[in-house]
């Protein structure tokens, strides 16, 4: 990741830390997905270290929950926002700035937690150096059995989203990289929302295989929603969770990872 990329990472963020916020409201399945998880492994009293934990959204949750949070983020303006917000609902965290790529050299990160999240930095960092650092220096924080929970986003999600939210865009010369990427069957890295990786749902689960961690869940983390994503979130209350239940379902089957924009990886830490 160039310093370059990281101004412009941040940059994006610390414009509008609110739409980052709303972007999981609202029972979004994004969130109450990874939180079904969350909830199987993550306890009271446990540590967790949020890693591009962004305005807090979880980082508040686990703090609800009793844990012992520390959430870190590339933007100051998240940072600030997180603290606000925990202020809103009466929780308590630590909230750090700082670059996802040098937490080992953070005093303040020193110990090992019981959990750790990476649900921002991993579609963040374009070059896979980078990424791999990131997740060594993660894993060497986290505790013999502590569980890793990674967030990937897809690049067949990336172009659901691009069909469903801006499709005239297809013809832009800025977009051809993207397309011939999908095309060639190989993941993306460079200009998108932001400076973005995108994997395709085959590649993740290779590449995680090189770190000390046992896979417990694989999953589309908003579930078969996305391609119609407004129009199911409309809808009434127990249609959106008649959604929610099929979603909960058959997220970790192979053949609906390619309905969703995110896909997270849990893993137990082995050695």
């Amino acid at each position: 990741m160039r310093v370059d990329d990281a101004v412009i990472v941040k940059a994006h963020y610390d414009a509008d830390p609110q739409k980052e916020w709303d972007r999981l409201a609202g029972g979004k399945f994004e969130f109450r997905l990874a939180l079904h998880f969350m909830e199987q492994y993550i306890k009271p009293g446990d540590s967790v270290l949020d890693i591009g934990g962004g305005p807090g959204r979880y980082a508040i949750w686990l703090a609800q929950r009793g844990c012992d949070v520390t959430l870190l983020d590339l933007s100051e303006g998240n940072i600030e926002f997180a603290k606000k917000k925990a202020a809103e609902y009466g929780v308590k965290f630590k909230a750090l700035p700082g670059d996802a790529r040098y937490i080992n050299a953070n005093p303040k990160l020193a110990k090992k937690y019981d959990h750790i999240l990476i649900m921002g930095p991993l579609y963040h960092l374009v070059d896979e150096m980078d990424r791999t650092d990131v997740m060594r220096s993660a894993i060497a924080r986290l505790k013999r059995g502590g569980k890793l929970f990674a967030t990937f986003i897809s690049i067949i999600g990336g172009l659901v989203f691009l069909m469903r939210e801006c499709p005239e865009l297809i013809t832009l010369p800025a977009e051809q990289n993207f397309i011939k990427a999908i095309t060639s069957g190989k993941d993306f890295g460079g200009d998108g929302f932001t400076r973005a990786h995108f994997s395709y749902p085959d590649s993740i689960l290779p590449y995680m295989k090189q770190f000390p961690l046992k896979k417990l869940h694989y999953f589309a983390q908003e579930g078969i929603t996305p391609p119609f994503m407004h129009r199911i979130m409309s809808l009434p209350p127990e249609a959106i969770d008649e959604y929610y239940r099929i979603s909960l379902a058959v997220c970790e089957k192979p053949e609906f990872l390619s309905y969703s924009e995110h896909l997270m990886y849990i893993g137990e830490k082995t050695k």
